[in-house]
């Protein structure tokens, strides 16, 4: 199987390997790549949190840990890395899904919202209002939104929690935004 996936999260597996989760219209998917932190690896220098590829993977006879054959590189999405804010808003938005989705369940809405967060995140500095936007629709998608109640009140209770890093992240972004007045 192949499609076009964006790297959310990344660790390690055995001495050389990784196990890379990807978001896709296929769904979130785990993967190991075998032998990917050798230098010598047909993987290496094209597996990092954030980067978008176009990635083939063998599915897995058992369980939800697919064996990830080939990778190319479409964007290593360099800008998300240039600023602290982007950073935190983009690894936030990974772990909302991450939490929010279940593995190996097609979510080509989900995924084109993601690439939509990225594409903005790359061109824009984060603000509060982007990152409550986000939440909307994450919850709109999950058809879950409610027109009176903030979106991540929603997630909140629908999921049990959101990620740890959402507090951090809007006081930092108030607080640059303040800096800007």
């Amino acid at each position: 199987m192949n499609a076009d996936a964006t790297v959310l999260k990344l660790y390690p597996l055995g001495e050389n390997g990784l196990i890379v989760v990807w978001c896709s219209g296929e769904g979130i998917i785990r993967t190991a790549a075998k032998g990917a932190r050798k230098q010598s690896s047909p993987f290496a220098g094209r597996l990092d949190i954030f980067y978008q590829c176009r990635m083939q993977w063998t599915p897995a006879k058992k369980g939800d840990l697919h064996t990830l054959t080939t990778v190319d590189l479409i964007s290593p999405r360099l800008s998300l890395r240039t600023d602290y804010c982007r950073l935190s808003a983009a690894g936030y938005f990974a772990r909302l899904l991450l939490q929010m989705l279940e593995p190996d369940t097609p979510i080509p809405e989900f995924y084109d919202l993601l690439q939509r967060a990225y594409t903005y995140l790359e061109k824009n500095m984060p603000s509060v209002r982007a990152v409550l936007h986000f939440e909307q629709e994450l919850a709109r998608l999950h058809g879950i939104s409610h027109p009176g109640i903030p979106a991540h009140v929603i997630l909140k209770s629908h999921f049990c929690k959101l990620p740890p890093q959402r507090e951090r992240l809007l006081k930092e972004l108030e607080r640059q935004s303040d800096q800007m007045k």
